[in-house]
Order: structure tokens, then sequence, then C-alpha cells
């Protein structure tokens, strides 16, 4: 459902959010998101360094904006896989159909590098490696497109993917602004061309964005994400779909970490059930802690056997 074609409607707070766009004729949709809110809230859960909080920031929110895009109902999920042989080593995150996403980092902190002053180099972070998309729709078999990392740099490896995986022209921009306090500004910006697309729009896209302003900058001066589309498209008919707002959410559980440590095995169970100070179990999405006491996995070991 559209609003009117001349409103903003997600200016009236700072919260995190996503909206959506028809811009173009019909020959461009675009999807742009604040997500400061849940990148400042991953640098605290995970204690991340500068480095880490930028660029698990910036493939939360890139997933986020591809979640927007492809998923169509609440249980679905989009997982994005990054493995570099740079100091993070890789980073995990995933994102649902009900706009929330968790993800960590494999080494939360790192040695910050920089490109310039004030300037984070993350591919220096990242390396070189890969990154690995995995859709769930829901279906018999989730989809998997895996490509080599181009950059390093999170929204270009992200744009490398949805045209040579997905073959769907794409720009996207990505940021995080860390200062002393931490994250202070996140978001980005994702924009395709539809089949229909003519020469002439791909040009003026290039065009429009050749130089455009990095999204923090347009945030810190009050952008909000419809605005920043409006900015970039120059579409006086430009029409917004309802914002809907985002969030960090994981969905571990105790029951959910019982069912993994059954799906062990007997034997491996087994040896565990054996120590008498139980085990511990931890989330790598929001750092929970899951204590079984011995009785606890005898229990599992028991219930496994019959």
């Amino acid at each position: 459902m559209t609003v009117t074609e001349s409103a903003y409607p997600d200016t009236h707070n700072s919260d995190d959010v996503v909206i959506g766009a028809l811009a173009l004729g019909g020959q461009v949709r675009a999807y742009a998101s604040r997500t400061t809110q849940l990148c400042a809230h991953a640098q605290t859960i995970h204690q991340l360094s500068p480095m880490a909080a930028v660029a698990l920031g910036r493939l939360m929110t890139g997933v986020l904006l591809m979640a927007d895009q492809g998923l169509k109902s609440e249980p679905d999920t989009i997982t994005a896989i990054i493995h570099g042989d740079g100091p993070l080593q890789g980073m995990t995150v995933v994102g649902t159909g009900h706009q929330t996403v968790r993800g960590y980092c494999y080494q939360p902190v790192v040695e910050t590098i920089n490109k310039r002053p004030g300037k984070l180099d993350i591919a220096a972070a990242v390396g070189q490696g890969t990154l690995t998309i995995i859709k769930d729709l829901n279906l018999k078999e989730p989809y998997m497109g895996k490509v080599e990392l181009i950059s390093g740099e999170i929204a270009e490896d992200l744009t490398y993917y949805l045209a040579s995986s997905e073959q769907t022209p794409t720009a996207v921009s990505l940021g995080v602004l860390v200062e002393a306090s931490g994250v202070t500004q996140a978001g980005g910006f994702m924009v395709q061309l539809l089949p229909d697309a003519k020469p002439e729009t791909v040009d003026y896209l290039e065009q429009r964005l050749a130089g455009f302003p990095e999204v923090t900058h347009l945030m810190q001066e009050g952008f909000s994400p419809s605005q920043i589309l409006d900015l970039l498209l120059g579409d006086p008919h430009i029409q917004f779909y309802n914002p809907k707002p985002l969030t960090y959410a994981c969905t571990c559980s105790r029951e959910r970490m019982e069912k993994n440590l059954i799906a062990l095995g007997t034997h491996e169970l087994t040896e565990l059930a054996n120590d008498p100070k139980g085990i511990n179990l931890e989330c790598h999405f929001c750092n929970t802690h899951y204590a079984f006491a011995q009785g606890d996995v005898q229990k599992l070991l028991t219930e496994l056997a019959t």
C-alpha cells in the first residue's frame, strides 16, 4: 500500500525503519533504512571495537534491505556469511521477513586501520574471501549463492552478489558512523532496475549515484530514509510504501539449545553427561548463557534413548 506521492512517512521520529519506493515511471524500485539503534545495540552486546562495529553494522543493514525486498513472509530468512583472511576473520548475519536482524563478528575486537583520518579501512579488516547468501523461503530447499569478495567494503560485495547471482542490476550504499560514544548514525539504501528499465533511465541513475553524499552524512544533516531516496532519485512522482520498524532480535531459547544438544547424538551427549560440572552454552548472536547441570544433560540423554 502506497502513501501520497509527496509525503515523507518516516520523519516523525528517529526509530530504526526501512521504507520502499517505486520511481521513474515504475522502472526503479528502491529501499532505504535507518539502523542506528540496532547497530548500537549490537556493538554493546558484543563489545565490538570500532572496526568490527562498522563492518557488522554495514552487513546487518544490507541484509535488512535485501530482506525487505526479497522476503514475503515472517518466517523467511536471509543469512549472509562472510569469510575473510583479514583480522575480523568473518561475520554471520541473519535477517527475517519480520524486519529483525541478528549477527556477530568472529573476532569482535580488532585494531583500528584508517584509510585516511576519520575514515576506517573496513576492506583491510575483512580481507579477501567469500560472501555466501542463503535465502530460506520455507520451500523444499533454501537457495544459496556464493561469490568472491570484490572489495571487502560490504556494499560493493552485496552489489556484486545481486548482479552475478541474482541477475539484478543494483546499487547498494551502506554507512555506519562510530564516535567515542559508540554508533551514532547507521543506515543505507538499495536501488534496483526493473526489467523494463530504459537505457536512458540507467544513464540517469548512474549520474545521480556518482558523487552522491554518504548516507551517514545525510543522516547527520537530518535526512530520513525516504528523504534520502527522494534526493537520490529526483522524481516528483515517487511513491513510498509504508515504513516498517527494524529491530535487533535473537531467536535463541533454552528449548532450542536442548534440541542442539540432542542433535549431537548419543555418543557425544553421553560424554557430556559424565561431567559433574554440567555444561554452559552461549548464543553467538546475543551472548545469552544457558547452563545445563549434569542432571539436565542426563535427562536429555534419557529422552534421546526413548
